[in-house]
């Protein structure tokens, strides 16, 4: 399965501050649906961020708070081009995980943690790197196959993307097993 967005260039999109991610972002508020009532309905509490180079968006209309839906759909907008956007692992042979990983000892990160984005992004890389390999890959993370394997399981749409990508390979999917 090819990616259907251009490798990655250093700094990545979800490596920004905000203010640097939001400039290459345009952001529409709009009347939200649903329940909630009469506040939800007569303002633009809803956001919709469009990060322009890709055009992936991410949108947030649980809050009757702007504010709150604009926290949440930037969070949710780095979680998609960590998702989406790769960079190559220059040499797998010699390659070492950042040395922030270290903090989360068996990938145990909160989503809500700022560096999780980037830590999905290298879990996805270093996947790409060794084919989709779940096994090399947590080789090279320094990590044993079950802690790769409950990280992706953890993150339903990262484990979603990966076992559509093992497919299009013509890879089985990978199996969550919680003993």
């Amino acid at each position: 399965m090819a990616d259907s967005h251009p490798p990655v260039s250093s700094p990545a999109p979800w490596e920004l501050p905000d203010d640097k991610l939001l400039a290459e972002c345009r952001m529409d508020a709009f009347v939200g649906s649903g329940p909630g009532g009469q506040k939800r309905h007569k303002t633009n509490a809803a956001v919709r961020y469009t990060h322009l180079p890709t055009k992936i968006t991410a949108v947030a209309a649980d809050s009757r708070s702007q504010r709150e839906n604009r926290i949440h759909a930037l969070r949710d907008l780095r979680h998609k081009l960590a998702l989406e956007l790769r960079r190559d692992v220059a040499d797998p042979l010699t390659y070492h995980p950042p040395a922030w990983f270290a903090q989360y000892p068996s990938l145990h990160i909160n989503p809500k943690n700022p560096l999780y984005s980037a830590a999905m992004a290298e879990v996805l890389d270093v996947l790409k790197a060794s084919q989709w390999h779940a096994s090399a890959a947590a080789g090279m993370l320094g990590l044993s196959t079950g802690a790769l394997t409950r990280f992706l399981h953890d993150d339903p749409p990262l484990w979603e993307h990966v076992n559509r990508t093992r497919a299009a390979l013509g890879l089985p999917p990978l199996r969550w097993d919680r003993r």
